[in-house]
């Protein structure tokens, strides 16, 4: 059975509206640029020079620190800029799409499958690596650690924020996969909802805990400090 908490101490910024719930299909940017800066703690080495074209999925640069952790396009293109700041800082690197969306090659199959190794390499190689977080300091995650725990927050209170639930209701399945993928890097996954949302309730093999109240009740560094606190020495 769930656990159910409620954040009392928060606020709430009254600001009157919603986004209307409705999904409409953009047309292609014919620029995309992917930002060194969005990433803390972050030293990036260049893998391409302008004018090199590039798929979906390929690396465009790495973390100097930590090489196996790679940062890809999420276009097929050509490299048209790498525009650099004081010190010849990497600010962006700029990708003009050709419209055609071709894939890189990646492990494909049931998550089950496959071994912890090769479920890290195939988020290292795609570029998806970068978007888990490590807690102590919410830098990118060290593949070669083991966290006592993986949190997911799937939902929002900050104001006019996204509503996950609609998000992905026609996700699932692929949400479920992350999920089995997931499983193999941490025993213990806690997935956090709503307290009005059934959207989550039936995904299996992670401890459901359900979270109401004022912001920033959807905060998942609000979620561990009640669930399970962060000790010195632990990772998550």
């Amino acid at each position: 059975m769930s656990k159910i908490f409620r954040i009392k101490k928060g606020l709430d910024i009254p600001i009157l509206g919603d986004a209307e719930k409705t999904v409409i299909k953009s047309k292609l940017s014919k620029k995309y640029a992917l930002k060194p800066t969005d990433f803390q703690n972050l030293t990036p080495k260049l893998k391409i020079k302008v004018g090199h074209k590039v798929k979906v999925g390929s690396p465009l640069f790495f973390d100097k620190y930590n090489p196996e952790i790679l940062f890809t396009s999420t276009v097929s293109g050509e490299v048209i800029e790498i525009n650099r700041g004081e010190r010849r800082r990497i600010l962006e690197v700029v990708v003009e799409s050709d419209e055609n969306m071709d894939y890189e090659n990646f492990l494909k199959g049931e998550p089950d499958k496959f071994s912890k190794e090769e479920i890290i390499k195939n988020l290292l190689n795609s570029g998806l690596w970068a978007s888990i977080r490590q807690r102590p300091y919410e830098i990118i995650a060290n593949p070669k650690d083991t966290p006592k725990a993986i949190f997911i927050s799937t939902f929002d209170t900050s104001p006019l924020a996204v509503d996950y639930d609609f998000i992905l209701k026609n996700e699932m399945d692929s949400f479920r996969n992350g999920i089995k993928a997931l499983k193999k890097l941490s025993n213990k996954i806690y997935l956090n909802t709503h307290k009005n949302s059934t959207l989550f309730d039936k995904i299996k093999d992670v401890e459901i805990n359900k979270f109401y109240g004022k912001h920033p009740a959807g905060n998942v560094g609000t979620q561990i400090n009640k669930i399970s606190p962060i000790n010195k020495g632990e990772i998550i």
